[in-house]
């Protein structure tokens, strides 16, 4: 019965293994996108929509995020899709502009992806890409922001769009773009403790607005990819 058990367990993780190297593959690097998107400019993007700009983006960057993100979008899904026997989560909430992605199983490899946009007082849109992940990229985390050009059918890098919160070496910043109203709060930890910092939008970017400090919970202070339990 051990004996049975224990061929079980080694057949599932090893099928769930094989899932996840599938599904990572093709997928860039999460370090190249962070080297490179700040210097490119994406043209030829039809519309402002949330779905075209994020496919836009995965043809420059392809990765299996996007790719799910994608996939679900146009097929309307409102909520929650799953893919691959439930361990891919993609969650789409049309309405707000907000669409996230995350993966629940037994990989060598951590990812996830939070994107969303806002409507920009002159006509434009500001897009937000934010990627995480831990083990094969220890804690890389980063938000690649563009202005989407409605005349010119351009996405634009804007890596200065928040001023004065980039990661050092004692300090985790993670970003908690908006599902729903237009608010930015970056969390930050530090050896100064725990920190929330809250962007109001103006009409064309966040602006800090105010700093919070938080009491530090029981999990070593790390946060990447939680799911939220909260049915629309």
């Amino acid at each position: 019965m051990k004996k049975y058990f224990l061929m079980t367990v080694i057949t599932l993780i090893t099928s769930l293994t094989a899932v996840g190297q599938n599904m990572f593959s093709g997928s860039t690097d999460l370090e190249v996108i962070a080297n490179e998107w700040e210097a490119i400019t994406l043209k030829d993007v039809p519309d402002g929509s949330l779905v075209t700009m994020l496919d836009c983006f995965n043809k420059k960057w392809p990765t299996w995020m996007l790719r799910s993100a994608v996939k679900t979008m146009r097929k309307g899904v409102v909520g929650r899709d799953t893919h691959n026997n439930g361990q891919i989560v993609v969650h789409n909430k049309p309405k707000d502009g907000f669409v996230s992605v995350d993966w629940y199983g037994y990989v060598e490899r951590h990812e996830f992806m939070r994107a969303c946009y806002w409507k920009r007082s002159n006509g434009h849109r500001l897009l937000g890409i934010y990627f995480g992940g831990t083990d094969n990229y220890p804690n890389i985390h980063f938000v690649c922001f563009y202005d989407y050009d409605t005349k010119r059918h351009t996405l634009t890098p804007e890596p200065q769009i928040i001023d004065g919160f980039r990661t050092t070496e004692d300090r985790k910043f993670y970003y908690d773009l908006p599902e729903k109203g237009k608010e930015l709060q970056i969390t930050e930890f530090s050896s100064q403790g725990h920190f929330i910092h809250t962007f109001k939008w103006d009409g064309m970017k966040p602006v800090f607005s105010k700093t919070e400090k938080i009491e530090i919970d029981d999990n070593n202070g790390e946060h990447f990819g939680e799911d939220n339990d909260d049915e629309e």
